[in-house]
């Protein structure tokens, strides 16, 4: 084997099991274009509040970070939920980065 076939080897262990993970933009249902999320080809149906987040951000840093901290356990229940086991918010941002969940 060739140094080039052992970490196409090291790889395929390493995300065995796993789903893909892109993020891609395409166009939105009123115009212009949005991030949306696939995984396993499949669209994670999920999306922030923005009138929501706006209004967190009037009331104040506290409640802003509250809020937030609120989007990424939904988001983060949302993403296990859809692939069927439980992940973290680091597991999903390795995912951005391998590509893979």
């Amino acid at each position: 084997m060739t140094e080039d076939s052992d970490s196409k080897n090291e790889e395929t262990i390493k995300f065995e099991g796993k789903k893909t993970f892109e993020v891609k933009m395409r166009p939105a249902k009123g115009g212009g274009i949005e991030k949306a999320i696939f995984i396993g080809g499949e669209l994670l149906d999920w999306q922030v509040d923005l009138n929501s987040l706006v209004e967190a951000m009037s009331m104040g840093p506290m409640y802003y970070k509250a809020v937030q901290k609120d989007i990424e356990k939904h988001f983060v229940d949302s993403v296990s939920d859809f692939i069927g086991r439980k992940v973290t918010a680091d597991d999903i941002k390795q995912a951005i980065k391998d590509g893979y969940i």
